[in-house]
């Protein structure tokens, strides 16, 4: 099944300036297709797809519809992936993106998407997201190694410092 685009081709017909359902033929499945490659890099991105059981899209965060509909508008506009376009000296050149699909989320847009999914950091995968409770043991608690006068180890010596009572 076919998971459903992140944001709309009325969105992107609004942030270009075009008249609603104006995209018709080639155009309409061009942006179609936009939106569908961008929605599956938030998934990617995200970790998340943001559709309920019966295949219709639940709560996707503002944020994420916003970066769903410029990313597919950067293809749209792109589709070749042109990075760079001169005229002069008697020739026309132009540069493809080194190394990279048209299509493409910047770093600020992964960041954004991953906090709007609360997805962890691939780069820290290990950074603490969430809400959870540390047990502190009290200062008389013999419990895991832990002295009775002032909570310190019993084997303190090791440490350098100070074994004494405070």
């Amino acid at each position: 099944m076919a998971l459903p685009a992140l944001s709309t081709v009325a969105a992107m017909e609004v942030r270009m300036g075009l008249e609603v359902g104006s995209l018709s033929g080639a155009d309409l499945a061009r942006a179609q297709t936009s939106l569908d490659d961008a929605s599956t890099l938030i998934r990617t991105v995200a970790k998340r797809n943001w559709v309920d059981a019966g295949g219709s899209l639940d709560d996707v965060p503002d944020v994420v519809a916003t970066i769903c509909t410029r990313a597919a508008i950067r293809d749209y506009r792109n589709p070749d992936g042109v990075s760079n376009e001169a005229l002069g000296q008697g020739a026309y050149s132009y540069t493809y993106a080194e190394g990279q699909s048209t299509i493409y989320l910047t770093e600020d847009e992964v960041d954004l998407i991953r906090e709007a999914a609360n997805a962890p950091d691939p780069e820290n995968p290990n950074a603490w997201t969430g809400t959870g409770s540390i047990r502190t043991p009290a200062a008389t608690d013999n419990r895991d190694g832990l002295a009775t006068y002032g909570g310190w180890p019993d084997d303190w010596a090791h440490w350098g410092g100070y074994r004494g009572r405070w």
